[in-house]
């Protein structure tokens, strides 16, 4: 295996139409027909609050990274010296208005006491440069990050099957036992998922988040992209996305993590009451008038083959790459809570595919969301009777 560099999985092609046909038959089976609930996402399906924000880009000093890179991570001086990292998103200091939306990660809407990951899905604005073929946006970058910093499914294969295992199980309460079934016959999965679910955080506003896939550093002058997913495919650099929370005021000190009391979490499922803790956490913090809420905005590269891209269920571990600060993200006091910006939240499309062509999604789970997320969303919109807008500041 080389560094910086996808490789495609055997039948990758075939599973593209699989996919394409079963999720096209995963939303009509939700909302099609007498189906008569608007339509949601296929996954993280639950909206807690889109709520605006800044995401200021540092000038930060490359050399001074590079040097860091040097020191504590197996990249030669020949391979630092053909990274470019002031590029893209990254290429000089600027402050770019975003929309965000923190969701659960969940196939359907579930009370927040329920076991689950918990996403903040991230739309920078005014971004000029080239674009990826695929962007359904004109000036827009879209990150999309996890409080999990891997994901549960090894190759396209897999997810397929298990995907499989979530249509045919139809609606609530026959879906989870349906997927049960699934994970208690891939045990390294379900062992991944359950590491995935064990956080409660305190507030979601504090919370750290993951790309937990790959994202190019750039292209190379003879890059193709109709080879990804054909043959290997080599970028002058691929890296990893973080927003660490960290205190509003200098030097911004790291939050340190916190969870909902367990005690609590007991009681409401006792009880069996609705718990909707994130939204209404959100809505009541951002309504205090000196709120702000910080996350440092982080890089971190692939260093080693060892550290892989197309394998996002193994976490690269910050003792082989250390994440890198290169910006802020910044969350003030706003009134979060109304139909018009609940419906805006709901109606918002990200997709890691909507951006600059020198932060191109590589490995296989990014791979798979070019074909699944325009799908999900272009289905999602017309049940909806939604016209999209790409939003602005």
């Amino acid at each position: 295996m080389k560094l910086f560099t996808e490789y495609p999985e055997k039948d990758e092609l075939k599973y593209y139409d699989l996919f394409r046909d079963l999720i096209k038959k995963r939303m009509e089976n939700l909302y099609g027909g007498e189906n008569a609930q608007p339509a949601k996402r296929d996954t993280h399906t639950k909206t807690h609050a889109a709520v605006k924000a800044t995401l200021e880009i540092f000038d930060f000093d490359e050399a001074a990274i590079k040097q860091k890179l040097s020191q504590s991570t197996s990249l030669t001086e020949a391979q630092l010296s053909t990274i470019s990292i002031k590029q893209g998103l990254l290429a000089k200091p600027k402050q770019y208005p975003v929309w965000l939306r923190f969701a659960n990660g969940a196939f359907s809407v579930k009370d927040d006491y329920k076991p689950d990951t918990r996403s903040m899905a991230i739309k920078v604005m005014e971004v000029e440069g080239e674009r990826l073929a695929q962007s359904h946006e004109l000036k827009t970058q879209d990150l999309i990050v996890h409080n999990a910093n891997n994901f549960f499914v090894i190759t396209i294969k897999y997810y397929y099957s298990f995907f499989l295992a979530v249509y045919k199980s139809g609606f609530p309460p026959l879906f989870e036992k349906s997927i049960l079934l699934w994970l208690l016959l891939h045990p390294k999965q379900f062992l991944l998922l359950l590491n995935g679910f064990k956080r409660y955080p305190k507030s979601l506003l504090t919370e750290s988040y993951w790309s937990g896939s790959a994202f190019s550093l750039g292209l190379k002058s003879n890059f193709d992209p109709t080879q990804p997913g054909i043959v290997p495919v080599e970028y002058p650099a691929v890296i990893q996305y973080a927003f660490t929370p960290v205190s509003s005021q200098s030097p911004h000190q790291q939050i340190p993590t916190q969870s909902r009391s367990k005690s609590e979490l007991k009681s409401l499922k006792a009880s069996g009451s609705e718990d909707n803790y994130y939204r209404e956490d959100i809505i009541k913090s951002l309504a205090k008038p000196d709120a702000e809420y910080c996350w440092d905005f982080q890089i971190q590269f692939q260093a080693s083959p060892e550290m892989p891209i197309d394998d996002a269920t193994i976490v690269w571990k910050e003792e082989e790459s250390p994440f890198l600060t290169v910006g802020r993200l910044t969350v003030k006091h706003q009134n979060v809570q109304s139909p018009q910006k609940d419906d805006f939240g709901e109606n918002l499309r990200f997709s890691v595919w909507n951006g600059l062509a020198v932060h191109r999604p590589v490995g296989a789970i990014n791979r798979l969301r070019s074909i699944v997320y325009p799908i999900v969303a272009e289905y999602r919109l017309q049940k909806r009777g939604v016209k999209y807008q790409e939003p602005t500041a």
